[in-house]
């Protein structure tokens, strides 16, 4: 009985939770709701109604993913990041131009 207890203890402390994240953290507060069981689709398309702050996600996520291990793509940091740093391609901005235009041949 007390082998089976500590089995179930050791089993039951081995599944770690994921460690918390400032970015996470972010994104939940500006409205995105709990994030821990969203999938992939469902924080891209929560970013690509809000594409200026997934461009600023974005750019916070950049030094995180240069350091990050292999699995980190599967956390909800990962998944977070990936989601802004593709909603964030569909922010279209205006370009300001010189005036000047060209012809061919010229």
């Amino acid at each position: 009985m007390r082998i089976r207890t500590f089995v179930l203890v050791l089993f039951l402390g081995g599944c770690a939770s994921e460690v918390p994240s400032a970015i996470v953290a972010k994104v939940e507060a500006a409205g995105a709701g709990k994030l821990q069981g969203a999938s992939s689709q469902a924080i891209e398309a929560w970013f690509r109604q809000h594409k200026d702050f997934a461009f600023e996600i974005k750019q916070i996520c950049q030094p995180v993913r240069e350091k990050a291990n292999a699995a980190w793509s599967d956390s909800t940091e990962g998944r977070v990041c990936a989601g802004a740093s593709v909603a964030s391609a569909f922010r279209f901005q205006e370009r300001k131009g010189d005036g000047r235009g060209f012809e061919a041949g010229k």
